[in-house]
């Protein structure tokens, strides 16, 4: 159960968020005319979103007085025109289209050029900061999809702590949908393990992820 939670659960800081969105900003500067329109749409709806929630980070972050708390997601997704947004179609066009590893392929390419005295690029991408083994994207993408899941699951909180930036976190709290895929899927599902018990909570879960 513990595990399954702690996959679920994400969490992204304002770093990386800035992050995320001046990488993706620049990839839409250099190809914006190669988009299709369609493919236009869904980079702006993700800036968008980023915007939204780095603004939300940044008010929290200015906040001396609030250093921890639980937020709802319209909180979050407070920007304009954020409310319009699918999050269901945009996720979906995210994992078709591998976005996250195009932006960061371009973000590479544009840095070694840097290195190398040749500008062929945005001044903005250069200012990533340290380089991740997971394309920051990526790892944003991974907080976008917990915006979808239905507020009884779990819960988002904001942390604040010091010499590190603000950090935006989602907890999964009820695994119960998770378990779908396995008992939906399988004839036939086998627990084994040595540190398993209680089994009688594991057995609630499954029987109603049926």
């Amino acid at each position: 159960m513990d595990a399954i939670a702690g996959i679920y659960s994400v969490s992204v800081s304002l770093v990386q968020m800035q992050q995320a969105r001046a990488q993706l900003t620049s990839y839409l500067q250099k190809f914006r005319n190669r988009l299709k329109g369609k493919n236009r749409v869904y980079v702006a709806q993700i800036i968008r979103i980023l915007d939204s929630i780095i603004t939300f980070l940044q008010s929290k972050n200015d906040d001396s007085k609030s250093t921890e708390a639980q937020v709802n997601v319209s909180n979050i997704m407070s920007g304009k025109g954020v409310d319009q947004i699918n999050l269901f179609k945009l996720n979906a066009y995210l994992q078709e289209s591998r976005l996250a590893r195009k932006v960061d392929g371009y973000t590479v390419f544009y840095e070694q050029s840097q290195v190398d005295g040749v500008k062929t690029g945005p001044k903005n991408a250069s200012k990533q900061g340290p380089r991740q083994s997971v394309p920051v994207l990526t790892h944003v993408q991974g907080f976008l999809m917990s915006l979808m899941n239905p507020s009884a699951e779990g819960r988002f909180f904001f942390s604040k702590e010091e010499m590190s930036s603000i950090t935006l976190k989602y907890m999964l709290l009820d695994p119960t949908f998770h378990f779908k895929d396995i008992v939906e899927d399988a004839r036939a599902v086998v627990l084994a393990g040595g540190t398993m018990s209680p089994v009688t909570h594991l057995k609630s879960f499954l029987v109603h992820s049926c």
